[in-house]
C-alpha cells in the first residue's frame, strides 16, 4: 500500500473513531432507586451484523438473563441447564415458536429472532417461567446494571431518540423516548410507580406422581 492508500486509510479510520460516541445512562425509579434490567437504546441506527453467541438459558426452573436485548437477525439458543425437561414457547407476533421437550444433555436449539419486537417466553411444563426478548431495529443498546446503570457506544446523527422498556415501566408510551442530547450524561427519572413484577411465583411444592411432593 502506498502513501496515499495508508494516509487515506488512516484518514478514515480517524473520521470513524472521532463520529463515535457514548451515552451514560442513570435510571432511577419514581422514589429515586435503581431499576435493573431495563432495555435503553437509539434510533434510527444501523449498520453493524447482529452479535452472535447469545443465550437464554433455563437454570434452577427460570429463564436466565430473565430480559435479553437483541439486534434483529440474532440468533439465540436456549440451553437446558437443570436436570429435567423444559418445553419453551412463544406466541408472540414478533416470533412464534416452539421447542419441545427439550433434556439437559440435548444440542441447546437456536432460534432466528428476525422482527422487531416483544417476544414473551414460556414453559409449558413450569408455569411460572416467564422471560422477554426485546428485538430491536438497532445495533446501539444496553441494559441497566443493579444500580441502574447503563452505556451506550453509538454512531450520532440527525434526529435520533433515545427508547426505554422493562416489564415494571408504567409511564404512558410518550415518556418512553427522549430526544438525544448532544452531550453530557443522561438521567432518567420515571414518573409513574413500577407495575408489580410479573413473574408467578414458583410454587413450594410441586405434584409428583400419585399425591407425592418433591422439592
Amino acid at each position: 500500500m502506498g502513501k496515499l492508500g495508508v494516509g487515506l486509510l488512516a484518514g478514515l479510520l480517524w473520521s470513524g473513531w472521532l463520529a463515535a460516541a457514548s451515552l451514560d445512562i442513570q435510571l432511577r425509579d419514581k422514589h429515586d432507586g435503581p431499576l435493573a434490567d431495563a432495555v435503553l437504546w437509539i434510533e434510527p441506527g444501523a449498520g453493524q451484523a447482529p452479535a452472535a453467541g447469545l443465550k437464554v438459558n433455563q437454570e434452577k426452573r427460570q429463564f436466565v438473563p430473565y430480559v435479553l436485548a437483541v439486534q434483529a437477525g440474532t440468533r439465540v439458543s436456549f440451553p437446558n441447564a437443570d436436570p429435567i425437561n423444559h418445553h419453551v414457547y412463544s406466541f408472540s407476533p414478533a416470533k412464534r415458536f416452539e421447542l419441545r421437550l427439550q433434556k439437559q444433555q440435548d444440542l441447546p436449539q437456536e432460534v432466528l429472532f428476525d422482527k422487531p419486537g416483544l417476544v414473551t417466553l414460556g414453559c409449558n411444563i413450569h408455569d411460572w417461567m416467564l422471560g422477554f426478548i426485546l428485538v430491536l431495529d438497532s445495533p446501539w443498546f444496553a441494559q441497566t446494571d443493579a444500580q441502574g446503570r447503563a452505556r451506550i457506544d453509538y454512531q450520532p446523527a440527525a434526529g435520533q431518540r433515545v427508547h426505554i422498556w422493562h416489564p415494571r415501566i408504567a409511564d404512558p408510551a410518550e415518556q418512553q423516548v427522549r430526544t438525544l442530547a448532544a452531550d453530557g450524561p443522561l438521567l432518567w427519572r420515571l414518573n409513574s410507580e413500577l407495575k408489580p413484577d410479573p413473574r408467578p411465583k414458583e410454587p413450594s411444592k410441586r405434584p409428583q406422581g400419585k399425591g407425592g411432593y418433591v422439592p
